[in-house]
């Protein structure tokens, strides 16, 4: 029957598909040959639960609004499971459940441990006593172990009992002798738990409960002792093991844990030390506020280590006298030394902070601060490969995808600080860190911005500043930086200034900080073609307080694009941060390229002794060596011919106008041969039949009048050569479209990109008079349908049904008799399951052939017909 079912053994008929579904594994030796040969699919539990945002998802779709903590809490509670789930979100909508109480692992009364009794007769009753009682006793603990069940149940048979139930799809799983245990662990399902544990008395409870208490701290577990004091009710028992290991439990990011945990004791049993743990905790939750109310009833220094609140968010000013007094209460301490000397790098004062602590110097934030950012990185990505998925707590702006996210985004690697600051914001979800997310928004709108995507920038700005404003308002200063760049840039200068000011007005002391922000909005104004030297002024004097040399160097590039001051020392940092120029950075001087050439010409006519530093700038930026002022006219232009003949400035909104018709059909010519040709054969093309005087005189005005349209504002022969010999002169600074569609056409079927640089290309060249400019206008028509169909080929064998869909319509758009396009785009239909698609292409096809007095091919055919017959297997030809 199996094979019947799954390899489809009748005429017309195609292989099935079947589900066996079972509580248990299933081992089934019928199906080991299908095991061995890849047919078959094992769906477990792991694969079946529900994902912490799908979790999240569903309790939207029901109307709620769930904080990162309750969806959190939701998927631990369930593990996942999909029906519990639902009925969660359902007692959820209706009040009956309140996200925020659900109970955790550690203890209490679960409100969703009725969610199980609709299992338990089912789940339950087959169980013989003893198996029924161990899972019932053994419910309030998280772990079930042989020992456990044996000195704290009192169960002799715990190991068979528990791998019985393991085996028998109770809800009960097991992992083999996990690192620290030198015997199985069972692990009960939470809502299994929260459903027995609800019929013990609570004499009953109590006593296990301390039983199990005793055991946990006799074998060194104290969490699991603590969970157990809990539920016992030994408040002061377990307020010890709180305040001796809740520092630790906070380093491996367990804030929910000490929270929770402290939320269980009674603020009686409260000391001062807990009231600072409980400080660490919501501070590592981003809920300072509430963090700074708890360390008010702490011991006088505690309270007075608080002051991490301030370092934390960056607001050097708000510690220096919280310093002063723990420096009074503990002097000498290295830890408060330590804390010192960060706050004076936070402060931007890194001399001072180096001084006093040496080892800050090995972080990636004084390496950032004082310029070396190749360093800054490596440090940054080294802190990054030991955070993402680990037990730690948030390290707000200490994060190392973060950093490398900035440092990116200063260098002008706009994928990789795009990459870093997702993988940061995704960390900060995982962490449930607000702090986190805002900071990573406000570095992914960095990436978009050194990316050209203003509008994408400006959006994620507003989003991090949205997320920051309940936090800190520190946390405001980096999305505000960026969005007064963009005012400045949009030539609103005003709504610049405003941002400025009250972006400075949250830095907090942060002279490192006030530098950025100056020199940010400076540098969006100028881009309007404003000016702001004092904005340029402050930002020099802040850095070179800090002591960065890559925020000097910003600042004397800054300076010489807008007034051509400080020439050696912009000459300088080009040599020592060539990015800066290269690429289109954070704070480069210009945006555009060729106003970043145009820079690097006049730099290096002032200063050949720096030509060999200077050199690769201007191979990254497309020159072959580097150009002289009279080569870079600092803007680009941009020619197209296909679908329309136009000519475009890079700092122009609309196309040119054109002196005379035969200049844009000359353009056409010249873009058709770019190679160009001779200057008889030009005149000849467009005046053809013309005496050789009025011939000469035409062509002459025309040349002129297409000079006019490329080159007004550039030197003459910058990009058109008017020798002998006339040609397009195209480089980093003219652009053709023709000539990026051929390179196109001429890439390999699969290459990255390529599918959708095909998709974006116009569908035929201009239309014109010139024979040349025909023939390449029937040899491009040609072309693109065929490179679209070879991609569709392409996707096919890689099994991308959706790509080839794509290829073969675009193909087929332009080209309706494209057989092989219409082959292909058959194929990928029965490849989805849609055969009625598949004969409506191959109907389409024949009605097009037709009218060209042709017949499908044999193979064609066959492949049309078969749409009345059922799907086709993904690779058949």
């Amino acid at each position: 029957m199996l094979h019947e079912l799954l390899g489809g053994g009748l005429p017309g008929t195609t292989a099935g598909r079947l589900a066996l579904l079972s509580r248990v594994p299933l081992s089934l030796p019928e199906l080991a040959r299908l095991d061995a040969a890849g047919e078959v699919t094992r769906l477990g539990t792991p694969e079946l639960a529900f994902t912490r945002p799908e979790v999240g998802a569903l309790l939207r779709a029901g109307g709620l609004q769930p904080t990162d903590a309750e969806v959190r809490l939701a998927h631990t509670v369930t593990e996942g499971w999909p029906i519990a789930l639902r009925f969660l979100a359902q007692a959820a909508a209706q009040g009956r459940v309140q996200l925020a109480g659900l109970a955790d692992l550690d203890g209490g009364e679960a409100q969703l441990g009725t969610l199980f009794a609709y299992l338990a007769s089912e789940v339950l009753g087959p169980l013989t006593p003893p198996q029924r009682a161990v899972l019932a006793r053994g419910s309030l603990f998280e772990e079930l172990t042989a020992a456990l069940a044996r000195e704290v149940l009192g169960e002799p048979d715990g190991a068979a009992l528990l791998e019985a139930l393991a085996r028998g799809g109770t809800f009960l799983t097991r992992s083999d002798h996990p690192a620290g245990s030198e015997e199985a662990v069972y692990r009960a399902h939470p809502l299994l738990r929260a459903h027995l544990r609800g019929g013990l008395s609570g004499s009953e409870v109590q006593i296990l409960a301390a039983r199990g208490a005793a055991y946990f701290e006799r074998t060194g577990r104290p969490r699991r002792a603590l969970a157990a004091h809990l539920l016992s009710g030994d408040v002061t028992r377990a307020a010890a093991l709180l305040s001796a290991h809740g520092a630790g439990w906070l380093a491996q990011g367990r804030a929910g844990l000490i929270e929770r945990s402290l939320g269980r004791l009674p603020r009686a049993v409260w000391t001062p030390e807990l009231h600072a743990l409980a400080g660490d905790a919501l501070r590592l939750s981003s809920r300072y506020s509430e963090a700074l109310a708890e360390y008010e009833r702490a011991t006088p220094l505690l309270r007075a280590l608080g002051v991490q609140v301030a370092l934390d968010t960056v607001q050097p000013d708000a510690a220096w006298e919280a310093l002063a007094l723990a420096e009074a209460l503990a002097p000498g301490s290295s830890a408060v030394r330590r804390l010192r000397a960060e706050n004076l790098l936070n402060a931007g004062r890194l001399p001072e902070a180096l001084a006093l602590e040496p080892e800050l110097r090995d972080g990636a934030r004084a390496a950032l601060r004082s310029g070396d950012l190749e360093r800054a990185l490596a440090l940054a990505l080294a802190a990054a490969r030991g955070e993402a998925g680990g037990a730690r707590a948030a390290q707000n702006h200490r994060e190392g995808l973060l950093l490398a996210a900035f440092v990116y985004a200063l260098r002008g690697e706009s994928g990789l600080a795009a990459e870093h600051a997702r993988a940061g914001l995704a960390e900060g979800e995982r962490l449930e860190s607000p702090f986190v997310r805002s900071l990573a928004l406000a570095r992914l709108g960095h990436a978009r911005m050194t990316a050209g995507d203003l509008d994408g920038a400006r959006a994620t700005y507003e989003e991090a500043l949205a997320l920051a404003q309940p936090i800190s308002g520190r946390l405001r200063v980096e999305p505000l930086m960026g969005l007064a760049a963009l005012a400045g840039r949009a030539g609103d200068a005003a709504r610049a200034a405003a941002l400025k000011t009250e972006a400075l007005a949250q830095t907090g002391g942060d002279g490192y900080m006030a530098g950025l922000l100056h020199l940010a909005a400076a540098l969006g104004l100028q881009e309007a073609g404003d000016a702001d030297a004092p904005g340029l002024e402050a930002a020099f004097q802040s850095f070179q307080t800090c002591g960065d040399a890559f925020g000097l160097a910003c600042v004397a590039l800054a300076r010489f694009a807008a007034d051509g001051q400080a020439e050696a020392e912009a000459a300088g940092a080009a040599a020592r941060y060539p990015f800066l120029l290269a690429r289109r950075g954070l704070l480069s001087p210009a945006a555009d390229s060729p106003r970043r050439a145009q820079l690097l010409a006049r730099l290096a006519q002032a200063h050949p002794e720096l030509h060999s530093a200077l050199r690769p700038i201007a191979h990254e930026l497309g020159y072959p060596e580097l150009p002289r002022p009279d080569q870079t006219p600092g803007f680009c232009v941009r020619v197209a011919v296909l679908g329309r003949v136009s000519v475009t400035r890079s700092h122009e909104d609309r196309p040119r106008e054109w002196g005379r018709a035969r200049a844009r059909d000359l353009l056409a010519l010249l873009a058709v041969h770019d190679g160009g040709l001779a200057r008889e054969a030009a005149q000849e093309a467009l005046f053809a039949g013309a005496d050789p005087g009025v011939g000469e005189r035409n062509f002459r005005v025309t040349l002129h009048a297409l000079g006019q349209v490329l080159e007004e504002g550039a030197a003459s022969g910058v990009f058109l050569e008017r020798g002998d010999w006339i040609r397009l002169k195209g480089g980093p600074d003219l652009r053709v479209d023709l000539h990026a569609a051929r390179a196109l056409l001429a890439a390999p079927a699969g290459e990255a990109g390529r599918l959708d640089g095909l998709l974006a290309l116009p569908g035929r060249v201009a239309d014109s008079d010139l024979g040349d400019v025909q023939d390449e206008a029937q040899r491009y028509a040609t072309r693109l349908p065929d490179a679209l169909a070879a991609e569709a080929d392409f996707a096919l064998g890689v099994g991308d049904a959706e790509n080839a869909v794509r290829a073969a319509e675009r193909a087929l758009a332009l080209d309706a008799a494209h057989e092989n396009a219409a082959h292909a785009l058959m194929r990928a239909w029965h490849a989805r399951g849609n055969a009625a698609a598949a004969r409506r292409v191959y109907e389409q096809l024949r009605a097009a052939l037709d009218e060209l007095g042709l017949q499908p091919l044999t193979q064609t055919r066959a492949l049309g017909e078969r749409g009345r017959e059922g799907a086709v297997h993904f690779g058949e030809r």
